[in-house]
């Protein structure tokens, strides 16, 4: 994250600050950096509270981790819900998917080393569980199969733990990525996801995935498993009413200016999408020196800015493609 050199007047001084560029992009984007989905906010845990299995959908980077998290935050203040949050994205067969799912579970009822090992081995007889401490001093559990048999019990075992949590909390589990689950061999996850949460009442399911056509795939087709097995929330960019006091508060908080004519140039620019908005405006607000305004012009200026930095990662993209793929890539619309 850059940082840079503001004056910023008080009552009493004129200090000058290292600030923080407050635009986040790339990541998980929390906290006062999470342009406030207001409406899909509220509508993500209303269906969370009324344990509702729900399909979250949309292109990458739109931002669908970064609410499902800023949710998880909201939901902790509440501390009677377990959030489990499990990323598919590393996983590529059922047993990698017991794992993670174990993880995810164990680690939404514990903090501790203690706490941890003892949920895996109280819901998960049949992995074994393992505690390790990171750099950072936290404590985080992993599975291992004590079988090296195809899963078969285990996937029961580990869609069936948080129904037993749900005696105790709200539970909430999270598949992110989901469509990976359709490059595994065969279809027994999905089978037995569908046998499973159709059973669990009291336990809120949401499948998030990137890659549309897949999960339209997953949910939409008559001849797959998890066929209208949860209700479809497509996730789109963020309006421009929004964005307005978004940015303009993140500008004014470094003594900088921005008009409201400026942030829709911005947003009708970057169609509110949020990585390609926040990587703009992050640029923006670098070039703008403390008691400065980011004219329309600037807009220009910044966005070579942005093309300049991503131009080694573009070259070394198209340097790694074969030559047959160059080919392709440059072909006319609809030819290929």
């Amino acid at each position: 994250m850059r940082y840079a050199r503001c004056v910023i007047c008080d009552k009493n001084n004129m200090s000058d600050t290292l600030v923080r560029n407050p635009f986040q992009y790339g990541g998980v984007v929390g906290g006062s950096s999470f342009c406030n989905r207001r409406k899909e906010l509220a509508d993500l845990l209303r269906a969370i509270e009324n344990g509702e299995k729900l399909f979250v959908y949309s292109e990458r980077r739109v931002g669908k981790t970064s609410l499902i998290k800023y949710a998880f935050s909201q939901l902790a203040k509440k501390r009677d819900f377990a959030t489990a949050y499990v990323d598919l994205w590393s996983t590529d067969d059922a047993a990698s998917f017991v794992t993670a799912t174990a993880k995810a579970v164990a680690e939404s009822m514990g903090r501790t080393a203690e706490q941890l090992l003892e949920t895996g081995k109280t819901l998960f007889s049949r992995l074994s569980p393992s505690v390790s401490v990171g750099e950072d001093g936290k404590p985080t559990i992993s599975f291992g199969l004590k079988s090296n048999k195809e899963p078969g019990p285990e996937i029961e075992e580990v869609l069936a733990a948080p129904a037993k949590l749900a005696d105790e909390k709200k539970v909430v589990v999270v598949f992110d990525e989901v469509q990976r689950i359709l490059e595994y061999e065969g279809d027994q996850i999905e089978r037995r996801l569908r046998g499973i949460i159709q059973t669990q009442a009291n336990v809120s399911y949401i499948f998030m995935g990137s890659r549309k056509h897949l999960v339209q795939q997953m949910f939409l087709h008559k001849s797959r498993p998890l066929y209208r097995a949860a209700g479809h929330y497509p996730l789109r960019p963020i309006a421009a009413p929004e964005w307005i006091p978004f940015i303009g508060e993140k500008f004014r908080k470094a003594a900088k200016t921005i008009s409201d004519e400026t942030i829709l140039a911005i947003v009708d620019l970057t169609q509110g999408h949020p990585f390609y908005t926040q990587h703009l405006c992050h640029a923006l607000w670098e070039l703008c020196e403390a008691g400065s305004e980011v004219k329309k012009e600037s807009i220009q200026t910044g966005l070579k800015v942005l093309l300049d930095r991503e131009s080694y990662a573009y070259t070394s993209l198209w340097e790694s493609l074969a030559l047959n793929q160059r080919s392709g890539s440059l072909a006319p619309a609809g030819t290929g």
